[in-house]
C-alpha cells in the first residue's frame, strides 16, 4: 500500500478491518458503522446515494429518521477508523477514499476487468483471482438483499472468468488444465451444468470415460437433491454420447 493507505478491508470470505496490519477491535455501538462500510463497498464505494444506504440499512425508518441514522453511523465509522477523510459525504452522496483504504474486492474487480487475452496464460489470471477470492462476499455476515446481490454478482463473474479460461485450454487441447479449472468452478457452484459438461468433455478427450460418467452422476445427484430436477437435455445428450463411446472402447479392447 502507498504511504497514505492505512486501512485494509477484507470482504471476500471472512470480514476483517485492519490498520497497519493489526485488526481494529470492535467497539461498543460499532456494528452499524461496520455495516455501513460493508454496504458502501457493496454499492461500489463511490458516490453512493444516501437514499440507497438508508433503504438498505434502515428500511423501516420513517421520515428523516433514516437520514439521521446514516449521519450518526457515518460519524461513528470515522471514529472507528480514526480518520475523518477516509469517508466523505458530499451532496447526499457517500464515498470511500481509495487513497486511504485497500479493499480486496476492488483488486478482485480490477483483475476481472482487465481485457481477456485468449493467447495469454489464463491459468495465472485465475490463480491471482483465487488468491483474492477467499470466499463469497461477506460469507459469514448478514444476508440482507444488498449482500446477496453483491455476493451472487461476484460469484457469477468469477465463474465466467474460470469458464473462459477453461475453454481457452480446451481450444489449445490442454485437457488436464481445463479439467482443473472446471473442477475449481464446480467448487464454487456445484449446480452449474455448463461446468459439468465441460468437465465431461475434457475427461472424454483424455480417454477417461469413467471419470466423465462419474461427473454426470454427481451432477444428476446434486440437481435432484437440491433442485428436484434432472440434468437438462444437453447434459443428458452428452452423457449418452460418452456412455456409447465407453461401451465401444470396452468392446474394442476385447475384455
Amino acid at each position: 500500500m502507498s504511504g497514505r493507505e492505512r486501512f485494509r478491508v477484507h470482504v471476500l470470505g471472512r470480514f476483517s478491518l485492519l490498520t497497519e496490519g493489526a485488526p481494529i477491535t470492535n467497539r461498543p455501538r460499532s456494528r452499524k458503522p461496520q455495516e455501513l462500510l460493508q454496504a458502501l463497498i457493496a454499492f461500489g464505494g463511490t458516490e453512493v446515494g444516501a437514499g440507497v444506504l438508508v433503504d438498505s440499512l434502515w428500511p423501516d425508518a420513517e421520515g428523516d429518521a433514516g437520514y439521521h441514522a446514516l449521519e450518526t453511523a457515518l460519524y461513528r465509522l470515522r471514529q472507528l477508523l480514526g480518520a475523518h477523510d477516509a469517508v466523505r459525504m458530499e451532496g447526499r452522496k457517500v464515498s470511500l477514499n481509495r487513497d486511504r483504504l485497500w479493499v480486496d474486492m476492488w483488486d478482485f474487480e480490477a483483475e476481472l476487468q482487465r481485457p481477456h487475452d485468449p493467447g495469454s496464460n489464463g491459468d495465472n489470471r485465475i490463480a491471482r483471482l483465487r488468491r483474492l477470492y477467499q470466499g463469497d462476499f461477506l460469507q459469514h455476515e448478514t444476508e440482507k438483499p444488498w449482500v446477496l446481490t453483491a455476493r451472487q454478482e461476484l460469484r457469477d463473474r468469477f465463474l465466467r472468468a474460470i469458464r473462459d479460461a477453461a475453454r481457452d485450454c480446451e481450444r489449445a487441447r490442454r485437457w488436464e488444465d481445463a479439467v482443473s479449472l472446471y473442477r475449481s468452478g464446480i467448487e464454487l457452484d456445484s449446480l452449474n451444468e455448463d461446468l459439468y459438461r465441460g468437465l465431461m468433455r475434457c475427461h472424454e478427450e483424455l480417454g477417461d470415460h469413467s471419470e466423465a460418467l462419474q461427473a454426470y452422476r454427481r451432477c444428476r445427484e446434486l440437481l435432484t437433491r437440491f433442485l428436484g430436477i434432472p440434468p437438462n437435455a444437453k447434459t443428458q445428450a452428452l452423457y449418452h454420447s460418452v456412455r456409447e463411446r465407453a461401451a465401444y472402447a470396452f468392446a474394442g479392447s476385447g475384455l
